[in-house]
């Protein structure tokens, strides 16, 4: 019982001492702080990743059965209350076979889960002014090898 007294005693005197960084501040952080950005970025990348994997299993149990992709990206609209949608959005082209050979657009929502969306629906939610393209990368290779992992 005393070791969980000290403990609390010494997590609280040093959650009393950190120097919190304004806005006007530089944005070095002395070790231990963590910046506003870095907590943001682990999200973002996390949400990329679960995007990528999301789409190519979607593609890999459903068809049309992408050949390859072109223009995929990651961003965001804000919707209600500033809370951020993330959403991958791009081309694919069906493999030989499966109807006419034309580049398809595609969008991978997160939601609860996700959602995927092809065609007309995915270019409403892709081309919409709102939406907020973070990365200015083009994912295409690393979805082709999310599915191509999965054949």
């Amino acid at each position: 019982m005393r070791s969980i007294a000290t403990l609390l005693v010494t997590l609280l005197l040093a959650a009393c001492t950190a120097t919190p960084v304004s806005r006007n501040q530089s944005q070095a952080a002395t070790p231990g702080q963590v910046l506003a950005s870095e907590m943001q970025k682990p999200s973002t990348d996390s949400s990329i990743d679960f995007l990528l994997t999301a789409a190519a299993t979607d593609f890999h149990a459903h068809r049309p059965t992408p050949a390859r992709f072109r223009n995929v990206h990651f961003g965001h609209p804000m919707i209600s209350a500033g809370i951020k949608q993330y959403m991958l959005c791009g081309d694919f082209m069906p493999q030989r076979g499966e109807g006419k050979a034309e580049w398809t657009p595609f969008a991978t929502i997160k939601t609860s889960g996700y959602e995927q969306y092809i065609g007309g629906q995915a270019v409403s939610f892709c081309q919409a002014s709102q939406v907020a393209w973070d990365k200015n990368e083009d994912l295409s290779s690393a979805l082709q090898n999310r599915l191509d992992s999965l054949r």
